[in-house]
């Protein structure tokens, strides 16, 4: 829930800067005046607070779009409101925003300036400004940026194809879309529309913003007329998703969108773009085409926000949860062919003081007897060599990356492939203790993925919303994998029922990636955690002794076998939700 509010009210952030560029810049009439609802409000007020000033190119995130073909004004989106009298499907528009790599919100620049083709462009607040064109440009539009201290930057638009409807599950006007079955699309490609990205929506109406809520995409692989077949465990997977059904399509009247999209990042970029200091870059041509429908019917399992599997052991004293995204972002396991790991840390809680007090009164005659008994009980692990605990984390490894490759093919780079990228200096460091009390260990050097105190938390905080991001550029610079692995255990001892020293086992897994066939695409294979409420007892000695004892002692063995059994049983999940089918959506 608390992510679908947030993306709402990024994508409202955008869409109004969007919207009131189109409304200040045509110039064309008296505007009606239109009504806005309290979220609406609350979304132009926040994206306000959330805007500072910069005189510099440093630090800054540029976000830009270039519309060469405006959806049709029909469609009551939010934005919509935004739009001028006499906006017409087809128009063209270009805006660009600046987000804080550092910190959240966007930036106006103080005293600098924004042209396009040599004009200014006019800043609509929010971080944007935006051109609105009456008529088509005659060539590619030309972006030039100055900040006060002189940083400049520039970029170059160009038009791309045209894209047009033909036909919705073989209608050609106003087809019935029932949303438990699948829709066939036929469409028209213009030459040289191939490598290009096509993204399909329907309206949808969540907390008062309406707005496009995009179900399928695919790249365009040849020219003329194309079919599409767009399964229905799709119209389950909205980008906008939440519980009890939110971001369901609106239901009777709609739309049917499809939107050609180009997008570009710095490594894309030809003699034609000059980002100077900017220090990351997003630039979209998009262009689209509407069809009416009538949406009916619901969907077998409803909205899908979260596919989860649970298990627990007879006894319960072993359970596991894994968790991914819907299909938007949740990536399926088959996608995936080379994997590196960026984080695997340890800790352990070796040593423990438990205090336990009773008191017993009793009377005899007019005298009060009280009796206190304290029973203290101390919980001592041995402290062992860091040879040793790096021998279990190294075992530990080894049997993931085993696992992955017998049962998904997928291969894992070296580690230092990974931490020697440049992305990698910006990680967290692991702590490194070994005493009588407490261990903690990270595994060949690996550092921390995420935060773990205000400071740095806060430290880590970007409105980096593009793909031209450390997490992306560290997979590109890792050898182009799909997916950076992060592990913890933390072990804590304890007394099991017999009276035996034992260490209680958690570990938490997560595995963050990308699809590079769909623009780096970012996204989420799984999480998941498994908990152990008992231990396995040992004898010091052979502990001491054996370097293979350690990660039984730990109940490695244990934790892997229900690692193992989470993810195939994940996968299977995941087949069976559609999100294969909807990966893999093509032209026909």
């Amino acid at each position: 829930m608390k992510k679908t509010i947030l993306f709402l009210c990024m994508a409202f952030v955008l869409s109004t800067s969007y919207g009131q560029l189109l409304k200040k810049d045509s110039g064309e009439g008296k505007e009606k005046k239109k009504k806005f609802n309290l979220m609406e409000k609350i979304g132009d007020v926040t994206g306000n607070l959330m805007t500072g000033k910069t005189e510099t190119l440093e630090g800054v995130v540029v976000k830009a779009n270039y519309i060469n073909g405006l959806y049709s004004t029909d469609i009551e989106t939010t934005e919509a409101k935004y739009f001028p009298p006499g906006a017409r499907e087809g128009d063209y528009v270009v805006f660009i925003s600046f987000f804080k790599n550092e910190g959240v919100g966007m930036y106006e620049l103080a005293d600098g300036e924004v042209l396009a083709d040599g004009e200014p462009m006019e800043y609509y607040g929010l971080g944007s400004y935006g051109r609105f064109y009456n008529y088509p440009p005659a060539g590619p539009i030309k972006i030039d940026i100055t900040a006060k201290n002189g940083d400049k930057a520039h970029y170059t638009f160009q038009p791309i194809p045209d894209v047009e409807i033909l036909s919705v599950n073989g209608e050609t006007a106003l087809p019935i879309l029932d949303l438990s079955e699948d829709i066939t699309l036929e469409y028209y490609n213009p030459p040289g529309s191939e490598g290009t990205t096509i993204k399909v929506s329907m309206l949808t109406k969540v907390m008062g913003v309406r707005a496009f809520n995009h179900f399928a995409d695919f790249k365009v692989t040849k020219p003329g007329k194309v079919k599409v077949t767009i399964p229905k465990e799709a119209l389950a997977n909205p980008e906008i998703a939440g519980d009890l059904n939110m971001g369901n399509f609106d239901k009777g009247d709609n739309y049917l969108i499809l939107e050609r999209e180009v997008k570009k990042v710095k490594e894309d970029f030809g003699t034609d773009q000059s980002p100077g200091k900017v220090i990351a870059t997003e630039l979209y041509t998009r262009n689209y085409a509407s069809f009416p429908v009538i949406v009916k019917g619901k969907q077998d399992e409803g909205v899908m926000t979260v596919l989860r599997v649970r298990a627990e052991t007879p006894d319960k004293t072993l359970g596991y949860a894994f968790y991914k995204p819907n299909a938007t972002y949740g990536i399926p396991l088959s996608k995936a062919s080379k994997f590196g790991l960026v984080s695997f840390t340890m800790e352990a809680s070796t040593y423990k003081r438990e205090v336990e007090t009773d008191s017993k009164s009793w009377t005899v005659g007019n005298t009060k007897y009280t009796q206190t008994t304290t029973t203290t009980t101390t919980y001592e692990f041995p402290q062992l060599s860091d040879e040793t605990w790096n021998t279990a984390l190294d075992q530990i490894y080894q049997e993931v990356v085993a696992f992955f490759k017998s049962e998904y093919n997928v291969e894992f780079v070296p580690v230092a492939a990974v931490t020697g990228t440049p992305q990698y200096n910006d990680l967290f460091a692991a702590a490194d203790k070994n005493n009588a009390k407490r261990v903690m260990k990270s595994y060949n050097g690996t550092k921390r993925s995420t935060p773990g105190t205000i400071g740095e938390i806060l430290g880590s905080t970007s409105s980096n919303i593009t793909t031209d991001n450390p997490r992306v550029n560290m997979m590109k610079a890792a050898g182009d994998i799909d997916g950076l692995l992060s592990m913890h255990i933390n072990l804590m001892v304890g007394g099991n029922k017999d009276g035996n020293v034992v260490l209680y086992p958690s570990f938490t897994i997560s595995i963050s990636g990308r699809d590079e066939t769909r623009d780096d695409r970012e996204g989420k294979y799984f999480d998941g955690q498994i908990t152990r409420k008992t231990g396995e007892s040992f004898n010091e000695s052979k502990l001491k002794s054996d370097p293979n004892e350690l990660a039984r002692v730990c109940s490695m063995p244990v934790i892997l076998d229900a690692l193992k059994a989470g993810i195939t049983t994940m996968r299977a999940k995941e087949i069976e939700m559609g999100y294969d089918k909807i990966w893999n959506i093509s032209e026909e």
